[in-house]
Parts: structure tokens; C-alpha cells; sequence
């Protein structure tokens, strides 16, 4: 009898404990970009896609926006972030680890919007614990990559493409 109750007990503990907020990251590149120039910035199609994230992302419940510092990457978080009511930061492009360590650190239990880079996503993503293989072609601008429990055991992927 006392092995039944103690076992009921347990699961009923289980059951009622809250679990801790979990984090999760959302991951997009930067909108269309102007072909020219060495720091090339959004052409209107760029910024109607921003516009069209932060559409897309008004529920998600987001607490923070990181850019890279490239220009293009920076108007794209602006967007997104002024229509959500948040500021944007920046990290360097060509720093990975530290923008993971931002996010492990300084964002633990938060929800961010990481806008990123073809070349870079992947390796965001591999250091967020994605096991798949993930290629960005330079033609695509609508995956939505999201990570939930990054740097966990068990982190969730999930990839969408917004029309």
C-alpha cells in the first residue's frame, strides 16, 4: 500500500509542477539585399519581407532580437523589432560562439529572433545542438528555422518556409 501511495504521490507531484520556461530560438536571414556594394542594404522586397516576419512573429512571444552587424541583417531586426515593440542588438557575423554564448548567458529563458546569414545559419544552427545538415541556398530568403531547448539533450528543430 505505501509503495501504490508513494507512487501516486509522485506522479501527481509530476503532474502539478510547473515546468521552467524553455527557450527558444528563431533563426531567418536577412531580407533581399541590393546587389551591389560592399555593405549592400534591403531592396523594397527585403523590407516587405521583414514586414511580412513581424506579421508572422507577432504571437510568438519574442523578448529579444540579434542581428549581425552586416547592414542588411541590422535593417531586417529594425523592422521586425519596431513592429514588435523590442529592440535589436548586434553581434558580430563572423562570431558564432559568441553569439551562442550570448544566448546561453544573457537570454537563457528567453525567445529570440537571431537574423543571421546563408553562410552562418548553418553553423548557428549545429551550435544550438541541430544534428540535421542544414544548407542555405543564396537565392532563399523565407526559412524560418526554430530551436526550442537549445544546447539541451534533446533540442527540438523545426524548419519552415513562409510563402
Amino acid at each position: 500500500m505505501f509503495i501504490r501511495t508513494a507512487c501516486a504521490l509522485l506522479l501527481l507531484f509530476a503532474v502539478a509542477t510547473p515546468v521552467a520556461a524553455q527557450e527558444a530560438v528563431y533563426v531567418i536571414r536577412h531580407g533581399e539585399k541590393e546587389l551591389s556594394g560592399d555593405e549592400p542594404a534591403l531592396t523594397p522586397e527585403g523590407r516587405d519581407r521583414a514586414a511580412g516576419w513581424a506579421r508572422m512573429l507577432r504571437h510568438a512571444g519574442l523578448d529579444a532580437v540579434i542581428t549581425s552587424d552586416a547592414l542588411r541583417t541590422r535593417e531586417t531586426g529594425a523592422i521586425i523589432a519596431e513592429a514588435l515593440d523590442l529592440r535589436a542588438s548586434a553581434w558580430p557575423a563572423t562570431d558564432i560562439a559568441g553569439l551562442v554564448d550570448m544566448l546561453e548567458f544573457d537570454h537563457e529563458d528567453d525567445r529570440v529572433l537571431v537574423v543571421a546569414h546563408a553562410e552562418t545559419i548553418p553553423g548557428i544552427l549545429a551550435r544550438l545542438g541541430v544534428l540535421d545538415e542544414i544548407s542555405v541556398d543564396q537565392a532563399e530568403f523565407a526559412n524560418l528555422f526554430v530551436v526550442t531547448g537549445p544546447g539541451s539533450d534533446n533540442p527540438v528543430f523545426l524548419h519552415l518556409f513562409m510563402p
